[in-house]
């Protein structure tokens, strides 16, 4: 047996088992976050225990005959569904201070497991109509988050989408722990597509993630035309760079008579964050083209190390998004990655390249590495750029930059963090 196919084998082997894992933990706290600091204040929410508290959307075909933790099917389904779920976090007698005292502690003496707690389904839309139509249940849903964004300093909305081999829970669980770590001051919505929940099915979830294109775009309208969201931002981790890229492109171009500039200011969406993407490198070029005017900015974390994009080139054929090969690329695409990069509404973090960060092949950086996840919220929560960040420019050619880690990031963030807090502070007073 040659090397490269020991090495396809263990790396199956690897993802799979790794990929079995049913349960979530609290992800380590972001880089600048200890017990001072001031997003747990700013919040007008109510602080149950231990719980979180996020929406969801789903396009996942239900059981027959569901349980209370699982009510979803691996199928989709000509339905857009939508609804809350609580997550606890650690032990059942743990206090709000606890939570946030362990959360916050960088170095845990145990791992904290979320835990669903609680789930229920307020609105089932039939997206194969036209036009839609809301049931009486969809005005109190839509009303429960508008009344969650009247009360949390963060006037934006995130929308997470997951990657493969994900079931409802563990995607569910995964905005709850972004949730957590903004502070309790973002809405967030984790739109849970019908992935098979099984690395051996890579390529069903490739056909479920087309076949949920279009309830994606529609999730998009629907928040956009019935909540008061500043903006809606989307962080989509993995393959769910499959959904939400052509995703946008059908929202572009499902109103042909009506302009970028009206589009962006229909939909408004902010940030958009592809976190590791398992999406076709050389297709994403066009896509992007087609989408970059109706959003504010977009972000593309890469890792060229990443073992798991590693293993998703095999099986499509093409590299990813996330760990692009620019000789798959004609001359003319060259140009267009090029002329993309340079501009200033599009950054490319490049985390397998900053040295400080000891990534290897991982592809979970976005929540597993502090300064990832620090970075990512300090993107989110206050739309900075990453020169603002504390991020470091480097120079691709023909003008075109990226962005990496510096060595004496924690230092930066420090310095910063104590230069920004009573501004920061007032900042939020004054609104």
């Amino acid at each position: 047996m040659n090397t490269r196919i020991s090495l396809l084998i263990i790396t199956i082997f690897g993802l799979f088992l790794g990929g079995c894992q049913p349960k979530v933990y609290l992800m380590p706290p972001p880089i600048v976050f200890d017990q001072d600091t001031i997003l747990f204040e700013l919040s007008n929410t109510e602080r149950d225990e231990n719980l979180l508290y996020t929406g969801y959307a789903t396009n996942r075909l239900p059981f027959e005959k569901p349980d209370r933790h699982n009510i979803y099917s691996i199928f989709p389904a000509d339905t857009l569904r939508f609804g809350f779920v609580v997550h606890r976090v650690g032990d059942p007698g743990m206090s709000w201070e606890e939570l946030r005292a362990i959360s916050l502690d960088n170095a845990r003496s145990e791992d904290l497991l979320i835990k669903q707690e609680w789930l229920r389904e307020q609105v089932v839309i039939d997206i194969s109509e036209a036009p839609i139509h809301f049931d009486a249940g969809a005005d109190g849903f839509f009303q429960n988050l508008n009344n969650a964004l009247d009360k949390t300093y963060d006037k934006d909305l995130l929308v997470y989408v997951h990657g493969a081999n994900s079931n409802f829970y563990r995607a569910t669980a995964q905005g709850a722990q972004y949730y957590h770590f903004t502070g309790h001051n973002t809405v967030v919505i984790t739109f849970s597509w019908p992935s098979a929940e099984n690395i051996l099915r890579y390529k069903t979830d490739v056909l479920h993630a087309k076949k949920t294109v279009p309830a994606f775009a529609h999730l998009i309208e629907i928040l956009a035309e019935r909540t008061k969201a500043r903006h809606i931002n989307i962080l989509a981790y993995s393959a769910g760079a499959q959904v939400v890229t052509p995703g946008l492109v059908r929202l572009r171009e499902q109103y042909p008579g009506m302009s970028p500039q009206d589009l962006k200011m229909k939909y408004r969406i902010g940030e958009v964050y592809f976190a590791a993407p398992d999406t076709d490198f050389s297709p994403f070029i066009d896509r992007y083209l087609a989408f970059k005017d109706i959003v504010e900015r977009t972000t593309i974390n890469i890792n060229f190390n990443d073992s798991v994009l590693r293993f998703a080139a095999i099986q499509n054929g093409l590299s990813r998004l996330g760990r692009p090969n620019l000789s798959e690329l004609t001359d003319d695409e060259r140009i267009n990655v090029f002329e993309m990069i340079r501009s200033d509404r599009l950054d490319i973090l490049d985390v397998g390249n900053s040295d400080a960060l000891q990534l290897g092949g991982a592809h979970d950086s976005w929540y597993n590495h502090p300064w990832v996840s620090n970075d990512l919220l300090l993107l989110m929560l206050h739309n900075a750029d990453p020169d603002d960040r504390g991020l470091e420019r480097y120079e691709y050619g023909s003008g075109s930059t990226g962005y990496y880690f510096p060595e004496n990031y924690q230092e930066i963030m420090t310095e910063l963090r104590r230069i920004s807090r009573e501004t920061f502070l007032q900042d939020y007073l004054d609104q």
